[in-house]
């Protein structure tokens, strides 16, 4: 997938459903030329469409991503599942003694984020929260979950627009456990997620107070997301 259809795909998974008026200003085509593409994404199960009635004229026609459609996204399920066995593998009986399955699933989550962690550690010592948050949006670059962030006073936000491991985290929470723990360390706070797509958000939010230090050197960062 790429081109228009793959910019179409992105738009309507950070905005759960669109009009073809409203893509094609966003992406600058013709509304013909998107409803093109549109016809192509609905022959292909990743995009339907829901009627929205007005009070007047023709009723509109609103897009969104069906499950095919988020599948279609980046997503990482082999990487996943090779490191849950290599984690399962290491488990201790001091490891699960105590512990349900979704305890010692969330456990693996967060071992596994404090790999990715320890590998930037080195790197991250000592830097303010600028660089922290800079090398935090890299990682989770990199690791295909889309970041955007937003700092408004003294709270910062990251919404992570795409989850690389959707189908898995729809069935267990415990998933949430990697992104979580992964944003808190690398940036040394605590987190509250405000929306997770297990409830049905288009996105996973993340926010955090920062001190007003803090929030001064991050509002003055220029296109850092």
């Amino acid at each position: 997938m790429e081109g228009t259809r793959l910019r179409i795909l992105q738009i309507l998974q950070k905005s759960e459903d669109d009009t073809v008026e409203r893509l094609a200003t966003a992406i600058g085509l013709a509304p013909a030329t998107i409803r093109r593409h549109l016809d192509i994404l609905q022959r292909d199960r990743l995009v339907a469409f829901r009627e929205v009635r007005k009070k007047t004229g023709r009723p509109e026609y609103s897009f969104y991503l069906t499950e095919e459609g988020h599948e279609e996204l980046p997503k990482a399920y082999d990487l996943l599942l090779r490191l849950v066995i290599r984690e399962l593998a290491g488990l201790t009986v001091g490891d699960t003694t105590g512990r349900d399955g979704d305890q010692i699933l969330e456990m693996l989550f967060r071992r596994l984020s404090s790999q990715v962690w320890s590998r930037h550690e080195a790197q991250l010592a000592g830097k303010d929260a600028k660089q922290r948050l800079a090398g935090l949006l890299e990682v989770l670059r990199s690791e295909d979950f889309s970041p955007e962030v937003e700092i408004v006073g003294e709270t910062l936000t990251i919404r992570l627009v795409n989850c690389p491991f959707r189908s898995v985290a729809l069935e267990n929470k415990a998933v949430c456990s990697f992104d979580e723990s992964l944003i808190s360390t690398m940036l040394g706070v605590d987190l509250t997620q405000e929306e997770c797509i297990r409830e049905g958000a288009t996105c996973c939010t993340y926010v955090t107070h920062v001190g007003p230090k803090d929030a001064e050197l991050l509002s003055a960062s220029v296109g850092i997301s």
